[in-house]
């Protein structure tokens, strides 16, 4: 990923830094009155700079993973394995059945992610309690802002009374809690997710997931959104670990910080502008308490429309095909707020933006800002960026703005929207990748873990084919060649976190961060890459190789590893599943605490049950 010396088949390293590239007779004058190891055991290996994937959440991690994974999609979980798709009603309670009996001590909960009715049929309080009449289940459904709970659960948790029954989004005859209703499970249910052995648990395995995929360095998007020192005593304890070969850079959560630095618990509304000056003197305080594995970045995260899996992105006109309506998490007028106070202390700025009218209003903050106070090199980052126009990317370059999008998208989403919300034309569009690299913006990809896979090459292939899950193409004018795919996971994924003069390619005086691959992505190409296997990785220095070699889990051998049943579905199977959810938007009713399906929100909910339920330290 180094232009200027693009191959080599040596590379020299002292400590933790790379100080020779080339071949092996052009390493002589560092060996020269040293003694040198040559390690000869990659020689047969591919390396690569150490994957980076700049958008992730450590923290949303360690609650979920350690769940059992039954979702509509596959997925890697712990050990390597993978968790395999549950696409219809018949596969999700086959495989229901078979991990309840993996499980016999009917005392204990057993908690399920990825439940999602639409796909797997409808499992209300009554069939749960058929199946399951002597222990607590809960379904954790797909969009984290919803479960459902058989009567064991309900018991459980104390769940009885007027403020429960006439909760106006707890359906209790169906074990149905959602939005503002999951907080009361939520509230009673996190002491027991908290536990060093189901949370650490959790941040292990999601640091697994991390090395499995290759990624060496990896950006926590939203820390400081539930507690600093929490936060931080967490990844000191799984991170920070001794033989731990990973880097987390910290971007802390402006508004988090701001509203605790005056004192404020609740979650601030939409248009409700947090003290962003005394969040920066928060986030000022904080930049200091790095270390090896979790460093600081000068950097802050703001948000401003909802979620693509949730369909409550700002869409400018035609908007949505059924009339229903995005939401704001910042108004744009607190948005520009938020983006001026930390644009004008010096701060690189990351904006949360999904639709194209939610891409008007961070680009007028960044105008205002910057005809204010003109900066250079500032690295201002659009991520998601679900849709927006060719006009919009324009607008980008000459502002200097740069984007980490989700390629997953188009995989995950890009069918489904043809025919519900967006349309054919723009379905497709979604994650202009190429259009951005053409207006000469750095484009990188992140998973958003877990919207996606923690695996920098199926991203980069998602990206680089346009690959939906029926198999189409979709818009291939906005294909990406290999070299731009590569950069999307190296040295551009750097460029998004401030880093690409540490780390991002294999270039003397940076960090001895590689990714080692089985296979070589040149000869596999563009449209094997989600093929191509990982054997490790090596970070400053140390090798760290995995007990076996592993491809995604779109690959061929991930599919191998699974027993799902039933094809992917086809346009026409899928015009079936849109049609039969069409009803699925309801209004957020006033005062609703979660507007959509986004973990960066869901961990400012956790923040504050926490703190009611006194059960995590104060912020």
């Amino acid at each position: 990923m180094d232009d200027s010396l693009p191959e080599a088949t040596a590379v020299g390293v002292i400590g933790d830094r790379i100080v020779a590239v080339g071949d092996l007779a052009s390493m002589d004058p560092w060996r020269e009155g040293r003694e040198v190891i040559v390690d000869e055991r990659l020689a047969d290996k591919v390396l690569m700079p150490g994957f980076i994937d700049n958008h992730l959440h450590p923290y949303l991690g360690a609650i979920m993973t350690p769940m059992e994974i039954i979702a509509p999609e596959a997925w890697r979980i712990e050990s390597g394995r993978i968790a395999p798709a549950a696409d219809s009603p018949e596969r999700y309670r086959e495989l229901l059945v078979e991990r309840l009996a993996a499980h016999p001590d009917k005392s204990d909960w057993f908690i399920t992610f990825g439940y999602q009715p639409s796909i797997h049929g409808r499992w209300n309080r009554a069939e749960l309690d058929e199946l399951c009449p002597d222990r607590p289940v809960i379904l954790w459904q797909r969009s984290y802002h919803e479960t459902y709970l058989n009567s064991a659960a309900i018991e459980k948790l104390g769940l009885s009374g007027p403020s429960v029954e006439t909760h106006p989004q707890v359906d209790l005859s169906c074990g149905h809690f959602f939005e503002t209703g999951n907080k009361l499970v939520a509230n009673r249910l996190m002491p027991y997710l908290m536990r060093p052995e189901w949370y650490h648990r959790g941040l292990n395995i999601t640091a697994d997931l991390m090395q499995q995929g290759g990624v060496t360095t990896a950006g926590d998007l939203v820390f400081g959104a539930v507690n600093p020192d929490f936060e931080l005593a967490a990844l000191d304890a799984c991170i920070a670990k001794p033989g731990r070969p990973l880097r987390i850079v910290n971007v802390c959560e402006a508004r988090g910080f701001s509203h605790r630095a005056v004192g404020h618990s609740a979650p601030p509304t939409p248009t409700e502008c947090p003290d962003f000056a005394a969040g920066l003197e928060a986030i000022n305080a904080v930049q200091s308490r790095g270390s090896r594995h979790v460093i600081f970045s000068k950097a802050v995260k703001l948000f401003a429309d909802g979620a693509m899996f949730s369909q409550l992105m700002q869409m400018k006109p035609p908007g949505y095909i059924d009339g229903h309506h995005g939401e704001w998490l910042m108004s744009p007028e607190v948005l520009a707020e938020g983006v001026k106070v930390f644009w004008n202390a010096g701060y690189q700025i990351h904006v949360h933006v999904n639709g194209d009218a939610g891409m008007d209003s961070v680009l007028a903050s960044l105008a205002v800002a910057q005809e204010g106070k003109p900066r250079f090199d500032h690295r201002f980052m659009m991520h998601h960026v679900g849709f927006h126009t060719n006009a919009q990317s324009t607008k980008m370059a000459a502002l200097g703005a740069h984007a980490s999008v989700n390629p997953y998208f188009i995989h995950a989403l890009a069918d489904d929207y043809s025919l519900l919300g967006l349309g054919p034309e723009r379905a497709s569009q979604i994650v202009r990748a190429g259009s951005l690299l053409r207006s000469g913006i750095r484009v990188s990809f992140h998973s958003d873990f877990m919207m996606a896979p923690i695996e920098p090459l199926m991203l980069a292939w998602c990206a680089a084919t346009r690959t939906t899950k029926s198999g189409r193409q979709v818009s291939p004018e906005e294909q990406l060649t290999l070299e731009e795919a590569l950069r999307g996971i190296t040295i551009d994924a750097a460029f998004g976190l401030h880093m690409d003069h540490e780390i991002g390619s294999i270039v003397a005086g940076k960090k001895a961060d590689f990714t080692v691959l089985e296979d070589d992505p040149y000869e596999f190409g563009v449209k094997r890459l989600k093929d191509i296997r990982v054997s490790g990785t090596v970070f400053e220095g140390e090798v760290h190789l995995l007990a076996q070699p592993l491809a995604s889990v779109l690959s061929e051998q991930g599919a191998a590893q699974t027993t799902n049943h039933g094809d992917k579905p086809s346009v026409g199977a899928l015009r079936v599943a849109a049609r039969s959810r069409r009803g699925r938007y309801r209004p957020v009713p006033e005062g609703c605490c979660a507007t959509d399906g986004d973990p960066c929100i869901f961990l400012r909910q956790l923040a504050v049950w926490a703190r009611e339920q006194d059960w995590a330290p104060p912020a």
